[in-house]
């Protein structure tokens, strides 16, 4: 974009022009002011931008003041030095290890546009940060991190990486795709100002190593949540714990890459199964609403296909759902604070762990009808209790970054009526 700029001087009755030479200015966007004659047209073209969001590049070919990582180079090397690149004249190459190199803490942060605070009020919903990766030569479904935007005030706003967030759904030696919706990050929760933010964070676990290019802000109105679909049943399910090849097909999602779960439906229930691994299997020594802290398999679901898919708070239409798994199984409703009473539950421990079959009445969601073809928002997730009966661990489907999917709906995926 260019203007006219010109200062008018007045010296003794004399009226003098001063025109300005060509002068760059650095800001959120940089412009270029150039000096024009009095007839001369402006160029209309101008850079790209998202919404008059102009501060789209992170990082696309080398280290600058930008950038930082820690300083210890046994626990992190990064460098962009004869490194292949997806485009441009090179990459940046990051090596690290957290245990072998005793970090504490490792990590690197982007404070793209000369550190200026970065306004992102006006994009969140419509954009997402975008780079390409590739390994060394190993496949990952996910890796190590966290990931984080800070503002200047030192508020951060944390997400694990999710596996949703990889568009091949899996890193090889290849360049692949990697987008974050600006909305993953918890910005409500944390109380981040986003209109001010000083930098993107990412925190490493454990040891890896990658290559990252053209890390950039792209416009995105979608969602990478995951999607499941379920259908009718081909003949009655009976709730006895065994599941067999002629009441369930395939599992429709797997969870932590060991356990099935099974879904279905018809107009009266929803059908779940489980094959879970469980070296303590049926321990959990509480009762009702604090049956999360042992065995138990939890699940939320959004009633209404129109709700907003990125809302953080439960709407009235939205149930969070638990199913104790010890021997005398039972079902809570979290919303109503009571036992599903005409729920059947089913609960079998094995050699590996334990399986289980429930059938809940649809009635126990108030109208619910699943509709052909519409999609609602779910979450489904397995408590896993240690010998003292208290939860150790807990594994979730769509939400397997990041913790609170009985709180916050935007960390649901969805499940898609066949």
């Amino acid at each position: 974009m260019l203007f006219v700029l010109c200062f008018e001087a007045t010296l003794v009755a004399q009226t003098k022009v001063i025109g300005l030479n060509e002068v760059t200015i650095t800001g959120q966007k940089k412009s270029v002011f150039k000096e024009l004659s009095l007839y001369d047209v402006a160029d209309s073209t101008d850079e790209p931008n998202i919404d008059g969001f102009y501060a789209l590049n992170l990082f696309n070919d080398k280290l600058s003041d930008e950038i930082w990582f820690t300083k210890n180079k046994s626990c992190i090397t990064a460098n962009t030095d004869n490194i292949a690149s997806f485009a441009g004249k090179s990459a940046l190459k990051i090596k690290w290890d957290k245990m072998s190199g005793e970090c504490n803490w490792i990590g690197m942060g982007f404070g793209w546009n000369n550190w200026l605070g970065k306004d992102l009020s006006s994009i969140i919903g419509k954009a997402a940060i975008q780079f390409y990766v590739k390994t060394n030569g190993d496949t990952l479904s996910s890796l190590p991190l966290a990931i984080a935007l800070e503002d200047y005030s030192g508020t951060q706003a944390y997400t694990g990486f999710s596996k949703t967030f990889i568009q091949a759904g899996k890193l090889t030696g290849s360049w692949s795709k990697v987008i974050i919706p600006l909305t993953a990050f918890p910005i409500t929760q944390t109380d981040l100002d986003i209109s001010n933010i000083k930098q993107f964070i990412i925190q490493f676990e454990a040891s890896g190593d990658l290559i990252i290019d053209e890390m950039t802000i792209i416009p995105f109105t979608g969602n990478l949540k995951p999607k499941i679909s379920i259908q009718k049943p081909n003949k009655p399910i009976i709730i006895d714990g065994n599941i067999n090849g002629e009441e369930w097909e395939k599992a429709c999602l797997t969870i932590n890459e060991k356990n099935n779960i099974f879904i279905q439906y018809d107009s009266a229930n929803i059908y779940i199964a489980a094959q879970i691994i469980d070296a303590h299997a049926l321990m959990n020594k509480f009762e009702d609403a604090d049956m999360w802290n042992g065995d138990a398999i939890e699940f939320s679901i959004g009633t209404s296909a129109d709700a907003d898919l990125s809302r953080t708070r439960y709407l009235l239409s939205d149930y969070q759902i638990g199913i104790k798994c010890v021997e005398k199984a039972y079902v809570w409703n979290w919303k109503n604070k009571t036992k599903i009473s005409n729920a059947e539950v089913k609960v079998l421990k094995n050699i590996t762990g334990y399986s289980l079959e429930a059938k809940i009445p649809i009635s126990s969601f108030n109208g619910f009808k699943p509709e052909l073809g519409k999609a609602y928002g779910f979450e489904i997730a397995i408590d896993d209790g240690d010998q003292s009966g208290k939860r150790i661990n807990q594994y979730r489907w769509a939400s397997s970054h990041m913790e609170g999917f009985n709180l916050n709906p935007s960390l649901w995926g969805l499940i898609l009526i066949k």
